[in-house]
């Protein structure tokens, strides 16, 4: 039973190490500093937060969403048609063809 006690004072003292290893790496690593501007945060789920820029910085000016359509009674400016998108309508074959035929069904 000797043996068995000292490995277990053993296992008890290498456990209160560790303990205490934890318990110093956890006080070091709490302390945490404030992110770095211009640091980028992420929520609980990984997505970047986004942030209000600072009240001196002027954002830049958002894109136009249409193009700006050119004055046809300008000089020089040319009228230039527009493609529709539209495809002409599809018509049914007609006759004995089939468009899609059952491949299971048996000739």
């Amino acid at each position: 039973m000797g043996f068995m006690d000292k490995a277990k004072k053993l296992a008890e003292q290498a456990q209160q190490k560790l303990d205490e290893a934890q318990t110093q790496f956890n006080q070091n690593a709490a302390p945490q500093s404030p992110p770095q501007e211009g640091a980028v945060q992420y929520d609980a789920h990984g997505r970047p937060i986004q942030q209000d820029p600072p009240a001196g910085a002027a954002s830049p000016p958002p894109p136009p969403t249409t193009a700006p359509t050119p004055d046809p009674a300008a000089p020089g400016s040319e009228a230039v048609e527009q493609p529709e998108d539209e495809a002409p309508p599809r018509q049914a074959p007609s006759g004995d063809t089939n468009a899609s035929p059952d491949p299971f069904k048996p000739l």
